[in-house]
């Protein structure tokens, strides 16, 4: 038995042949994974090696499953391990995987890289995005329906196809978009950049309009509220209650909410736009991702002064041009009500600095010398602002 402990979550690799013969030793060696990795959030086991499991090895699997009072992912099974885990019962038990297709990239033309993985051309009609290792494979299927239920809503996204596995990594496949980002174009073509900020606003206000049936998708405020409670040791549990307070002052709704709508991830082939990374979607205010655009598209140039006007920014275009677009993103959105914009734009700055303050702080790259910085800008923020901002009106 092997084991691997990343991102909190202990993966435990069965192998071989699992029987009243070896069950006992197989139970003492998981015993000693959990007390060796007593801070693993998450266990899951792979089976990708297993050959056969007995009863007495299902009762070790019971056993843990007990222990962490979840359901126990499964990974890789086989057709026949996957066939003694349905006829015992344990796919009703246990959240079992079959073993999921190979996948090589190797040769592939590489389309762009983000955050969590890379987007590769895997045929003339597939592409295929590889996340970083160590990314959860529940995290990926999560993703995967989210873009399909996101396409089944008539949002324009790729059609998602398989969950497949990529060295050791795993990798979605989605149908290939002859298309680019509004980035890359706007590169190309600086001129465009209205034109496409334009079609952008509007094509989010369409998107706002969707009406998500309740239950369909995540509340799409929940990534705010889960950055915040990530902040639990660096804040006062007062700050903390005050941080979860100002957010819960935006009032639930039931539409479609993107939660990462920027340049970089809205496509654009032939005059019709598309998006992509839609795995933090969900179903709540538009206004969340009104916050997000100000956010990326004027926060981040205007809190981290190292940057120029004319720097790259992580969105693939210039600082400027990323003032530049969001001035006539909003105005679009707003149809053209300019006073609107300025009465928008008011709530739009503390709610922008609040989310960029606390995604900074959860940043796996943010150093510590930053890390004292952000504390300390944000505490002052709670102090100074919050008895204004707790009766904002949205």
């Amino acid at each position: 038995m092997k084991t691997d402990f990343h991102d909190n979550t202990l993966t435990i690799f069965l192998e071989g042949r699992i029987a009243s013969n070896n069950a006992n030793e197989i139970d003492a060696q998981v015993t000693e994974a959990l007390s060796q990795n007593p801070g693993a959030a998450k266990i899951q086991i792979d089976v990708d090696k297993l050959e056969y499991i007995s009863s007495a090895g299902l009762r070790v699997l019971m056993k843990l499953r007990k222990k962490f009072k979840a359901p126990l992912p499964v990974l890789n099974a086989s057709n026949e391990i996957y066939e003694i885990f349905d006829v015992t019962g344990f796919t009703e038990l246990l959240d079992v995987h079959k073993k999921l297709r190979e996948v090589s990239v190797e040769g592939c033309e590489l389309l762009g890289e983000g955050a969590n993985g890379k987007v590769y051309r895997l045929t003339t009609d597939e592409m295929i995005k590889v996340y970083k290792y160590g990314i959860n494979l529940d995290v990926i299927e999560a993703e995967r329906e989210a873009s399909r239920k996101a396409f089944l809503l008539g949002v324009p996204c790729a059609i998602a196809f398989d969950t497949v596995k990529c060295g050791d990594s795993y990798g979605t496949v989605y149908e290939m978009l002859n298309a680019g980002t509004i980035s890359e174009r706007i590169r190309a073509n600086p001129e465009k950049l209205p034109e496409l900020a334009k079609s952008a606003a509007l094509l989010l206000r369409q998107l706002h309009a969707i009406d998500v049936p309740e239950g369909q998708m995540s509340p799409a405020s929940r990534l705010l509220h889960n950055t915040i409670d990530k902040l639990a040791g660096q804040f006062t549990p007062e700050e903390i209650e005050k941080m979860h307070a100002l957010y819960n002052t935006i009032p639930e709704q039931n539409h479609f909410v993107h939660n990462d709508y920027h340049p970089k991830n809205i496509m654009e082939s032939n005059g019709e736009l598309m998006l992509i990374d839609l795995g933090d979607a969900g179903r709540g205010n538009p206004v969340i991702d009104i916050i997000h655009c100000y956010f990326v598209l004027v926060m981040v140039g205007r809190v981290a002064r190292q940057f120029k006007d004319d720097d790259i920014g992580f969105v693939g275009i210039t600082y400027r041009e990323m003032r530049e677009f969001w001035k006539v993103f909003i105005e679009a959105y707003c149809n053209g009500d300019k006073e609107k914009v300025e009465s928008l734009q008011v709530k739009l700055e503390p709610f922008s600095f609040l989310m960029y303050m606390t995604s900074g702080l959860t940043h796996p790259l943010m150093t510590d010398e930053g890390r004292k910085a952000y504390t300390a800008k944000l505490r002052d923020f709670i102090s100074s602002r919050y008895d204004e901002l707790i009766n904002t009106s949205w």
